[in-house]
């Protein structure tokens, strides 16, 4: 709600309400047949609806397709560290070897497992990360959609549900799936995915897992970003000054002159070298900050320090951002849009599904860990459990509705504003072109 107010806020300020109404064609659109358009009554070229739709089609597909490729590359890594774990290939268990001795093999292999199918799992997400980028890309440019809005939005859902998958998949496996294997074992009874935690009473408990995967995933999250952002560009600067300062003696060489000061060097010649920004900077700032943002609403009841990590990298991001932009970057070509596009759908899409997820690891992952449901209580039956959770999510989604509600989409302030112009324009209508001039001091024409 309070995005929808801003947006709507800053729409009517910066005159762009109706923009995606009379939004121009992207250069790269191609028609195939020719038509009137109703409005001009102009020979316009357009391309068939079903022509690409049938490609939309397609793409959703090879989407899909593409998800189910990180998930089964997921699932395959969980059944290698599962079947590795429970034949000890790696570090062999000898029978000869005393107790200890034997423990101490098992927890070798174990160790060296779970560093092995890591770097399995990294590989596989970067590999498929960077096909489906191309992949996206070239779905996205085939589909020929009209105005540049269309395409920034199809671009953004097909990136968006592979982030998702790629960065979820994992938690939410934690979460709901691996006390199981760690009990019944994967495929076999002996594929046992275990948690490494107990509770209480001897159980498998992954709920610290999940913990510690949810604040190294907060705290590693904006690293790259900040290697590409900070680490490359300065290194880049260091190695132009350093070649500055090799060639300078051959450019004073050549304009000496009364004046060396800043005729040695060109002005264009500097802004050229420095570093070319992405050709979409806002698409990267809003997925990286959507994921982030997903991670606190998904898992924010398992770590409650997430909204606070989330908060210190946003501040430190906002003068990383303005440095590189203002100082290390080419400028930035400005692009017109009525409002932040598909994305407020996708943050609304994140806080319905945060609150089904938070519901169900209420009920179901809390269970041993000392949660204040589970103290003094005999909630053993799943029913009891899919009653709690179906009860908070009931109860979150009643006051997510009644905040809605309570702050308006378009604040109070512009609304008058509005009316207010609409009253001036029909006003105009009313009284005429002479009216106008008269209000304006010009002095009607002679007939």
């Amino acid at each position: 709600a309070v995005v929808s107010t801003q947006s709507n806020s800053l729409k009517y300020e910066w005159d762009v309400s109706n923009f995606e109404q009379l939004e121009p064609d992207r250069p790269q659109f191609y028609g195939s047949k020719t038509r009137k358009n109703p409005i001009t009554e102009e020979e316009e070229w357009y391309y068939p609806f079903y022509r690409m739709y049938l490609k939309i089609a397609f793409s959703v597909v090879t989407i899909f397709f593409m998800v189910l490729l990180v998930v089964a590359s997921t699932l395959g890594v969980i059944v290698f560290r599962a079947a590795f774990n429970a034949g000890n290939y790696i570090v062999p268990v000898s029978n000869t070897s005393t107790p200890a001795e034997q423990q101490a093999q098992k927890d070798s292999n174990a160790f060296y497992t779970s560093i092995l199918s890591s770097v399995l799992n990294a590989v596989a997400i970067m590999l498929l990360g960077f096909i489906y980028e191309k992949l996206a890309y070239m779905l996205t440019n085939w589909e020929n959609h009209r105005t540049q809005t269309d395409y920034d939005d199809a671009l953004i859902i097909k990136l968006f549900a592979f982030q998702f998958v790629n960065n979820y998949a994992s938690l939410i496996y934690i979460a709901f799936f691996k006390e199981e294997a760690s009990e019944k074992g994967i495929f076999k009874d002996s594929w046992k995915d275990t948690c490494g935690y107990t509770d209480s009473a001897g159980n498998p408990s992954c709920y610290p897992m999940l913990v510690m995967q949810v604040a190294v995933l907060m705290i590693a999250k904006p690293m790259p970003k900040f290697f590409k952002d900070v680490v490359i560009p300065f290194l880049l600067t260091l190695y132009y000054n350093f070649k500055k300062t090799q060639n300078g003696d051959n450019v004073e060489a050549v304009n000496a002159g009364p004046q060396k000061t800043k005729e040695l060097i060109d002005i264009i010649e500097e802004d050229r070298a420095l570093i070319a920004g992405d050709t979409d900077f806002t698409l990267s700032e809003y997925t990286e900050k959507c994921i982030m943002y997903g991670i606190i609403m998904l898992f924010g009841a398992v770590f409650p320090l997430a909204p606070l990590i989330a908060l210190i990298c946003n501040m430190v991001d906002v003068r990383v951002d303005g440095y590189r932009i203002l100082w290390k970057n080419r400028r930035y070509i400005a692009q017109r849009a009525e409002d932040i596009g598909i994305w407020q759908y996708i943050l609304e899409f994140l806080n319905m599904i945060g609150v089904v997820v938070n519901s169900l690891i209420l009920a179901f992952t809390l269970k041993n860990n000392g949660s204040i449901l589970y103290q003094n209580s005999d909630i053993n039956h799943d029913y009891d459990k899919w009653m709690i959770a179906f009860a908070f999510e009931h109860v979150c989604f009643a006051l997510k509705f009644i905040v809605s509600y309570i702050i308006p989409d378009v604040p109070s302030d512009v609304q008058f504003k509005m009316r207010k112009e609409q009253f001036q324009v029909n006003q105009l209508f009313e009284k005429g072109p002479s009216a106008l001039k008269k209000e304006n001091g010009e002095p009607n024409p002679v007939v």
